[in-house]
């Protein structure tokens, strides 16, 4: 799976573009992918899902699974622009109580 992501210094953030569907056929390289960003020193992953229509448990795994070592770092997961059944499906597993949610990345960016 080829991943656009987005190196922003000044924050030491990566955003990362997650394509139409984050399922157990693509969750894989997007967890090592988010992996290796945080082991290089990343503390801030903005996720942005303006274009995912579709994630399942493994996809939600991804999502959270560096949300404690970004923490732990003085950084976060934030999630961008989710779409209105992802926005679902956060609520229905309550992540929307652990992740933040915001509607734009200037939103997320002032937040950092």
């Amino acid at each position: 799976m080829e991943l656009e992501t987005k190196i922003i210094e000044d924050k030491n953030a990566v955003l990362f573009y997650v394509p139409p569907r984050l399922d157990a056929s693509n969750s894989l390289p997007f967890k090592e992918k988010l992996t290796d960003l945080v082991d290089k020193g990343y503390k801030n992953l903005l996720i942005d899902l303006s274009k995912t229509n579709f994630i399942d448990s493994s996809g939600l795994g991804a999502l959270v699974g560096k949300i404690s070592t970004c923490r732990k770092n003085g950084g976060d997961v934030r999630l961008i622009s989710p779409t209105q059944r992802v926005v679902e499906i956060l609520q229905i597993t309550n992540l929307d109580k652990i992740l933040k949610i915001y509607k734009t990345l200037e939103d997320a960016l002032k937040d950092l």
